[in-house]
């Protein structure tokens, strides 16, 4: 069965006198990458993970016995930095409590505050995703002093165990006189606050510095020894964050936010814009194809034109509900007008006359009633004067209509 590869992480960390990128995966040994200068270094791109180890300069790493229970460590941590006169904030991305030993009810706890200190990064656009301690990044010999040198100062790292309790620079860049004075001066500190357990050792990983003189100063027996290669320190043991740094973060993320707000707002509107384009341009199509239908249609609209005006002339002619012929025959219709002599008929599409005789006024009566009453001829509306009586009793009578065009 395969094993799953860790990804490879780097961790940024200051050398002996310059800045150095260290690669590696969790808790393993690193190999060394790229030298920077001795102000800051850079983060490179590939990196899954990125780890900054900051020298000693930027934090203080204190001791201290306090009393009472686990959790509340890191408050009494606070009053205790706070009597040391170390101003830093209180959350943990500035200040990390750590349990080292515990006796008689007091907890002896490592206590890692930041410094208002500039972040040692070259390059912001690539943060680090966990910041720590530099002397953290070592396995330090249990119960003993190592001496070791950070962009060019010498750092002394104390052990209680095997973990680490004390850190700071000195204020000499050789291990001289001055430099080993101060270093009893710190250990007899410690020894007063009981924090100092039984010390073994004494490791120098750096090349100056004389045995003799070490070993009577300090009443320990040093021995050098090549600085070991760092190791990789596992996710999540560090909460420490710069403020800079976390100021930085917070703007790169809203920066971020603003740049897909952008973006998602370009695409839109881009979509926008280019559906408002398509739907132009499929109208434009449509108005050109129609254009050129009515372009083809015009020859032929203006013969169907012509044909309409034809048919309505021919219309009287062929219509069998108006040909004059068919008029005349509803003229006849009545029974009266078996008796009737037509002398006079005229007709249109839009009126009727009609002039005749009857044998007496009574069929004269019935005849003209009956064309009024006519459902053939009502649209004519047929009106017309009383019959006019002659000597030999017959009658003669008259009838005129329009349509209501023909009216108006």
């Amino acid at each position: 069965m395969a094993r799953t590869r860790k990804p490879t992480a780097e961790l940024l960390l200051p050398g002996a006198s310059v800045w150095q990128s260290w690669t590696g995966v969790e808790e393993a040994s690193c190999s060394k990458g790229a030298d920077h200068s001795a102000d800051g270094g850079v983060f490179g791109r590939q990196a899954a993970h990125r780890v900054l180890a900051l020298p000693a300069a930027h934090c203080w790493v204190l001791p201290a016995w306090l009393k009472g229970g686990e959790e509340h460590l890191r408050g009494m941590a606070l009053l205790h930095l706070e009597r040391m006169g170390a101003k830093t904030g209180e959350d943990e991305a500035a200040v990390q409590v750590r349990g080292v030993a515990s006796k008689d009810g007091a907890h002896l706890a490592r206590i890692i505050a930041l410094k208002q200190e500039p972040a040692p990064l070259g390059d912001l656009s690539r943060l680090p995703d966990e910041v720590t301690l530099h002397a953290l990044c070592y396995p330090l010999v249990q119960n003993s002093i190592t001496i070791f040198r950070e962009l060019g100062r010498l750092v002394v790292a104390i052990t209680s165990g095997s973990q680490l309790v004390y850190c700071t620079p000195l204020s000499s860049v050789r291990l001289d006189d001055h430099a080993l004075a101060e270093l009893n001066n710190i250990c007899l500190q410690l020894g007063f606050q009981g924090v100092l357990g039984r010390l073994e050792s004494l490791v120098l990983w750096i090349e100056d510095g004389d045995i003799g003189k070490i070993q009577r100063a300090t009443g320990l027996a040093p021995y050098r020894c090549d600085m070991p290669a760092p190791t990789m320190p596992p996710r999540g043991s560090s909460l420490l964050m710069p403020d800079e740094l976390v100021q930085e973060r917070q703007r790169q993320a809203v920066s971020a936010r603003t740049r897909m707000l952008a973006l998602t707002f370009g695409s839109v509107l881009a979509a926008v814009v280019a559906l408002v384009a398509t739907l132009t341009a499929l109208a434009m199509q449509e108005r050109n194809m129609l254009r050129e239908k009515v372009a083809d249609l015009m020859p032929r609209a203006s013969r169907v034109m012509d044909h309409k005006k034809a048919w309505l002339e021919a219309a009287p002619a062929v219509d069998p509900a108006v040909w004059p012929q068919q008029v005349l025959l509803h003229c006849m219709e009545p029974e009266a007008s078996k008796e009737a002599s037509i002398t006079h008929w005229e007709w249109t599409p839009d009126k009727l006359s009609l002039i005749g005789r009857m044998p007496n006024a009574s069929l004269a009566l019935e005849y003209t009633q009956a064309l009024k009453t006519s459902e053939a001829l009502e649209r004519f509306a047929l009106d017309g004067p009383p019959p006019v009586i002659a000597s030999d009793q017959s009658a003669t009578f008259e009838m005129k209509g329009g349509t209501a065009d023909e009216k108006e």
